[in-house]
């Protein structure tokens, strides 16, 4: 018996706890979930001295930080990412919604 009570329990909570959660949507247009850049980025490889001669100075660079080490330059509308003196990745910074502002 304490076991059907037990499990009648379990069953009502888990219900009454499903019904009151919710998620958030997110909705993109179509095509921008691939939409590509009319930036031109740094390549995968590059040297940060080839980054600097090719694309200036950045807005802001961060200090590596974790092993291996990784920073970053933040420049108007993407940001470079590095592993050592080698960039890894570079990122566009999307505009914000305006919903988001």
């Amino acid at each position: 018996m304490k076991n059907l009570i037990l499990a009648l329990t379990i069953t009502t909570l888990s219900t009454t706890l499903s019904s009151t959660l919710a998620a958030e949507q997110i909705t993109l247009p179509i095509g921008e979930q691939t939409r590509q850049s009319e930036l031109q980025l740094p390549a995968r490889g590059m040297h940060k001295n080839t980054v600097l001669e090719d694309f200036g100075d950045p807005q802001e660079m961060t200090s590596a930080v974790g092993e291996p080490p990784i920073s970053q330059w933040r420049y108007n509308g993407y940001v470079v990412y590095f592993e050592g003196n080698w960039v890894i990745q570079a990122v566009v910074k999307h505009p914000p919604q305006d919903d988001e502002r």
